[in-house]
């Protein structure tokens, strides 16, 4: 048995056929020859004793929408159809032409016949259709059209057959159809976030798009907590984990978060867009780690700019948040046609086990390496077998840290 929502798609995409055939700029139509080609185009439907009421309710939530009918006073309208009481015209009120002129041909769900507004290319009627289809039996069902949240793929099998269906559907819908993920109760869910805990909240998070330099952060971060958290953020889709990013350093307690990628146009570009994510809709003002980039220009491991240096971004504006001992350096890679990615930063141990100081120009400072060099020749010279450096110039300083610092002297 129909109900009232089927009667009414059919009533409006048969109205709105009808005033296609009079041309875009007419909005009127024969309410009487709307009804007749309703009733004989579902003749059997039609002769069922509820039929009249089902029509008459139709009528009445057809005009709840963008359609009005003229004489507005019920009391002037005739009978026509087995009691049944018409108006003499239906007036479309719309802001646009009525959606289902764009397919006269199909009788559009209302639900999905509001949100189609003006004409359709070929694969996105193609999916309108599909979608047309499930709405359909899931009103015929007595079912809610989506139940449940689901992600943007599991909604796209479950109405389209195609867990892809829906990739290729821009945030505000497709061209002519307003429709989101939200009208179809979806959503669509940023990859998983792996991440390395400390256990010690209080210092910087620090996050990477490069699974090497990841795991390589993760193992220093073991030995020696230097970061809370190390995040790896999935490459140059960094800034789609934003959400992500933020829900986690909420829920850790975590205040600083530090970015670390190539020292190149597109690597700058990726912590630029991050960080306006991050800051303009979570509060989160990102910064680079600079221990890391002086590391990375001191190891100056530089390789042929390629295609990573000619992305479109204007550096001194929109960077004026970055350091600027890497502008200089990116400047300086500009006119080599160089880059430095940031596998370069390789020697990490050394900042494990020294501390270096490596000024704003990208040149280390080594006066304490070459003092201890120099005190390690003279004890060779007194006792070649003796390599430790004196304990009075060391007090406090573990054999580890010694080794550490004589492996930096000797490279």
């Amino acid at each position: 048995m129909s109900n009232v929502t089927t009667w009414l798609f059919r009533l409006e995409s048969t109205a709105s056929k009808h005033c296609l055939s009079f041309g875009k700029a007419s909005r009127t139509v024969e309410a009487r020859a709307v009804l007749n080609e309703v009733i004989q185009a579902h003749h059997q439907e039609a002769l069922s004793h509820d039929a009249p009421s089902l029509l008459s309710q139709a009528i009445v939530q057809l005009l709840k929408g963008h359609w009005r009918a003229q004489p507005k006073n019920e009391a002037r309208w005739q009978p026509h159809w087995r009691g049944l009481r018409l108006p003499d015209h239906f007036i479309f009120e719309g802001s646009t032409t009525p959606p289902a002129s764009m397919a006269p041909d199909i009788a559009w769900h209302p639900w999905l016949a509001s949100r189609i507004t003006g004409p359709l290319t070929l694969p996105v009627r193609k999916r309108l259709q599909q979608l047309n289809t499930y709405l359909f039996h899931q009103t015929v069902s007595d079912k809610p059209l989506f139940p449940d949240t689901l992600g943007h793929r599991e909604r796209s099998l479950q109405v389209f057959g195609d867990e892809k269906a829906l990739e290729s559907m821009p945030s505000t819908g497709w061209r002519h159809v307003a429709l989101t993920l939200a009208d179809l109760n979806a959503v669509r869910q940023a990859p998983p976030l792996p991440y390395e805990s400390s256990g010690y909240p209080d210092r910087p998070a620090i996050i990477v798009e490069n699974s090497d330099v990841y795991y390589r952060l993760c193992h220093i971060n073991r030995v020696q907590a230097r970061w809370s958290l190390v995040i790896y953020g999935s490459g140059n889709k960094v800034s789609g984990q934003a959400e992500r990013v933020s829900q986690l350093l909420e829920a850790e307690q975590i205040t600083q978060l530090h970015y670390f990628g190539d020292l190149d146009i597109a690597g700058l570009k990726i912590a630029h867009q991050l960080r306006c994510k991050m800051l303009g809709d979570y509060g989160i003002s990102l910064q680079l780690d600079t221990q890391l980039y002086k590391r990375l220009i001191l190891n100056h491991l530089v390789t042929h700019e390629v295609n990573a240096n000619n992305e479109k971004f204007d550096i001194e504006p929109l960077c004026d948040w970055v350091p600027d001992f890497v502008i200089q350096k990116m400047k300086a890679l500009l006119t080599t046609h160089q880059r430095l990615p940031q596998e370069g930063v390789t020697s990490l141990e050394r900042l494990r086990r020294t501390d270096h100081n490596v000024p704003e120009n990208g040149h280390g400072s080594c006066e304490l390496a070459l003092f201890c060099k120099k005190s390690l020749n003279q004890s060779k010279a007194s006792s070649p077998l003796k390599l430790r450096t004196p304990s009075a110039l060391f007090d406090n300083v573990s054999s580890q840290r010694l080794y550490g610092i004589r492996r930096v002297i000797a490279k």
